[in-house]
């Protein structure tokens, strides 16, 4: 089974990096595949909101965001790790996280020309069309997820800069259908002298790489029945 870290630091031994390799290397200790992202070594450009993909299927615009898009697909655990930036999580993740709407998420046909209907008629319409917003495929559905976040902030409630960060990554999860299946969270990492807690984390991060096969096999082995599944379905049509 394979587990990919998606991060978006700028800093390649920064906090948020050294976390996610901790975890990677607890699980590529108990036998994972393991494989590490940096969003910054790749070019991913902003979603212009154009449409295009409720046409194709896939965004137009060409740059690194496909290949890292089948890079998740094969995944069957998806680390999400990034720091902490006004409340929220960095410009290039959200990028990341818009242009995967444009190959993975369904959109109604009528959704381009929403603007020119009425008020009433576009309720009625967006009304009936919410149940089907979602993955257009099952490959993303009851995939595993565990999100890292660090904040200089010493508190994790103080202020909501660590909850809206973690919750802008929730909905990502939520809206590929996909569950969370644990939380790393570094506080107060401004202060580097707390050596003692730093080691404390980065241990933490390992432990969690080590539990994941014990902690989830069954519900992955579930999720892999499911996409070969899919995969059989494709097949026969």
């Amino acid at each position: 089974m394979k587990i990919i870290a998606i991060i978006g630091t700028s800093r390649k031994k920064g906090t948020i990096s050294i976390l996610a390799e901790n975890l990677l290397k607890g699980a590529y200790d108990k036998g994972w595949s393991t494989e590490l992202v940096n969003l910054y070594d790749y070019e991913i450009k902003p979603c212009i909101g154009c449409w295009g993909c409720v046409k194709s299927g896939k965004c137009f615009i060409k740059d690194d965001f496909e290949k890292l898009y089948y890079k998740l697909v094969e995944a069957d655990i998806v680390v999400l790790g990034c720091p902490v930036y006004w409340a929220n999580i960095p410009g290039i993740m959200k990028n990341f996280f818009d242009r995967h709407t444009g190959y993975a998420m369904y959109k109604p046909p009528e959704a381009p020309n929403f603007y020119k209907m009425s008020k009433w008629k576009k309720l009625k319409t967006i009304l009936k069309l919410a149940r089907k917003f979602g993955p257009i495929d099952q490959k993303f559905r009851k995939k595993r997820y565990i999100l890292i976040t660090a904040s200089t902030i010493p508190f994790k409630k103080l202020m909501g800069e660590l909850s809206l960060t973690i919750k802008a990554m929730k909905k990502y999860v939520e809206k590929l259908r996909g569950k969370v299946i644990g939380k790393l969270i570094y506080t107060d990492t401004l202060f580097k002298f707390k050596k003692a807690k730093e080691e404390k984390m980065y241990k933490k991060a390992y432990d969690m790489g080590m539990k994941l096969e014990q902690n989830n096999y069954k519900s992955f082995i579930e999720t892999k029945k499911a996409k070969e599944g899919v995969e059989r379905e494709c097949m026969v049509i």
